[in-house]
């Protein structure tokens, strides 16, 4: 077989291809690990929106969402301003509002519009706009705000709980018992709402009862493994009722008990164990606290579907 001849020009070109190819991909690599690497914080700077500042809220966004970013910062920081009074809680956070172009989520599978929230960052991400999104249903606009409001408010609770309960560098916190974790976020955010307004309390209310009502998932348990299974559009539906449900439980206990409720959680609960509780470990301490979830569970049971508690 004849060998073919390169002339030593066209070789160092060839070789010159080669290595301008390898370090492109590499670049390329180290970008998109970089990329990956980033934290939501430091992707939302990189945007280079507008930014100000409302008491201890920093907000990002850009400058056709003013009106929005402003509203939201205020909403957050009079929250964060009633926590701290009532219960200590003290630390400052960003919030991104954010148009469909700029929306990212950490979460596979979140569309643009559901907020979400980053620990480590204390970050919120919000969408600026009221006219698309899950959450966004009528009857009227000031239902679909206060709707929307109201999520900022729960992932405002997520990082508020963390804080109160000191679990800040617990990475599993509550991870065994989700709906506890997001019970919790919730009666932060409900607090804040039933002792500032009212009619937004009663309205939300309403809303949650209707919502439950209008649908009822496969399985009723407060072990949520199940979900996994599920096709993408039931699993937002379910997980949707299951935030609903809990949200009227914290309407329940806190009209009962107030932010009481809190206060006795943190004295009683062995908080330095959390990331090894269980449903069934959990609940006998909570009906320490505040008798009633045996029964809480055992209703979910009876009246919606096949299981209970879980495990």
């Amino acid at each position: 077989m004849s060998r073919i001849s390169i002339s030593k020009p066209f070789r160092w070109l060839c070789m010159r291809a080669a290595l301008v190819c390898a370090m492109t991909v590499c670049l390329a690599l180290v970008s998109a690990v970089r990329a990956e690497a980033q934290s939501p914080l430091a992707r939302v700077k990189a945007l280079g929106l507008e930014k100000m500042t409302v008491g201890r809220v920093t907000v990002h966004f850009a400058s056709t969402d003013l009106k929005r970013a402003n509203q939201l910062a205020t909403l957050t920081e009079s929250a964060a301003a009633f926590l701290e009074k009532e219960l200590g809680t003290s630390f400052d956070l960003s919030l991104a509002v954010l148009g469909p172009v700029d929306w990212f989520s950490e979460y596979p599978g979140i569309p643009y519009a559901i907020p979400w929230e980053s620990t480590p960052d204390r970050l919120i991400m919000m969408p600026s706009s009221l006219r698309e999104g899950l959450l966004i249903r009528g009857p009227s606009e000031l239902d679909d705000r206060r709707r929307v409001d109201f999520v900022l408010l729960h992932e405002y609770g997520h990082l508020a709980a963390r804080d109160y309960f000191r679990s800040d560098s617990d990475p599993e916190y509550l991870a065994s018992v989700p709906w506890f974790e997001e019970l919790l976020a919730t009666y932060f955010g409900y607090a804040f709402v039933y002792s500032s307004d009212s009619a937004w309390a009663e309205a939300a209310r309403r809303d949650w009862l209707g919502e439950v009502k209008a649908f009822t998932p496969r399985e009723v348990s407060l072990d949520w493994s199940f979900m996994s299974d599920l096709p993408g559009p039931e699993i937002a539906r379910t997980y949707g009722w299951y935030q609903v449900m809990l949200n009227l439980r914290v309407a329940d206990i806190y009209e009962q008990r107030g932010l009481g409720f809190l206060r006795e959680l943190k004295e009683e609960l062995p908080w330095n164990d959390s990331h090894n509780w269980t449903t069934a470990s959990l609940f006998p301490l909570l009906e320490k606290v505040s008798p009633g979830f045996d029964h809480w569970a055992e209703s979910l049971q009876s009246i919606y579907g096949k299981q209970g508690k879980g495990n």
